[in-house]
């Protein structure tokens, strides 16, 4: 059940649930998919997905901390040091590890629940810029089975988004270039980090992350119309938005994908009618929600 692989905690039963061991083993999977004409999606710690209720008829591949979290370090010079981690590491670890070593670069992502890999496919960050700054490149694996290397430049990183996002690459190593640092500096402002984010956002509830992609210089005053058009913890089921952040929908216990689904299309009906704005979606949506399959 995909419920036990999501931070939404919602999702029925995937076709077939795989978690190779090797790039090898994850090669031959995605080979054998695409000669068979086979659906399949990559998964990491599932914290950006909304899967059907009706599951997913397809081959679920998990890229996560089991299979890929290898780390090597490397000294460059005096300053700096190299960091190659494993697409499947929590970016949690990836900077926690950093601290440890005295490295920094990697504070920001100290709390998003999320893989290293995942985290550069969507260009993952909380407050300042993730991990773009200190990204040196990536070795991806393509959907037809090629293992590829390419540079930060070559991915393309956008706001949420990236090259490897469009053309469905499947990052199982990342590079990064770190600056030695001051270990207690770090640390304090790793703790900063996370005191802000239980601020603002709901760390009890399941939840994917901002479900839209906002841009506050087309959308902005997003909560005035949320207040207006009554949608400030708006609920449906046991799925909600949530009061203190309304970019994140909650399951407030026993919710199901569909109840979120409800509460999606009614944020993206109000948005047009009332306001001419197309909201764009920045969770990935998977599986059939009232006859539309999502692959």
């Amino acid at each position: 059940m995909m419920n036990k692989h999501t931070t939404f905690r919602t999702g029925g039963p995937a076709r077939i649930f795989v978690r190779p061991k090797t790039i090898e083993h994850l090669v031959q999977v995605v080979k054998l998919c695409t000669k068979n004409n086979v659906y399949f999606f990559v998964i990491g710690n599932g914290s950006n997905l909304l899967v059907s209720d009706k599951g997913y008829n397809g081959v679920i591949i998990q890229i996560r901390e089991e299979n890929f979290s290898q780390l090597k370090v490397s000294k460059k010079d005096d300053n700096y040091y190299l960091l190659q981690v494993g697409g499947g590491m929590l970016m949690k670890t990836l900077s926690i590890e950093s601290c440890l070593l005295s490295l920094t670069g990697l504070e920001d992502i100290i709390d998003i629940p999320g893989t290293v890999g995942g985290g550069v496919i969507m260009n993952a960050s909380f407050k300042e810029n993730g991990m773009y700054d200190v990204l040196l490149k990536v070795k991806v694996v393509t959907p037809d089975g090629n293992i590829l290397e390419l540079s930060k430049k070559e991915c393309k990183l956008a706001r949420r988004g990236s090259m490897l996002k469009d053309k469905k690459y499947i990052v199982v190593e990342a590079t990064f270039k770190l600056e030695k640092g001051d270990q207690m500096k770090i640390q304090k402002k790793m703790t900063e980090n996370t005191k802000m984010r239980y601020e603002k956002q709901p760390m009890y509830f399941g939840s994917a992350g901002c479900f839209f992609k906002w841009d506050h210089a087309k959308h902005g005053g997003m909560y005035v119309k949320y207040k207006e058009s009554d949608l400030v913890s708006y609920r449906v089921g046991n799925a909600m938005i949530y009061t203190y952040n309304i970019a994140f929908i909650v399951n407030l216990g026993q919710a199901t994908s569909s109840d979120v689904m409800a509460i999606v299309n009614h944020i993206e009906k109000i948005m047009k009618d009332k306001y001419h704005i197309n909201i764009q979606r920045e969770v990935i949506v998977i599986g059939s929600f009232n006859d539309i399959d999502y692959y």
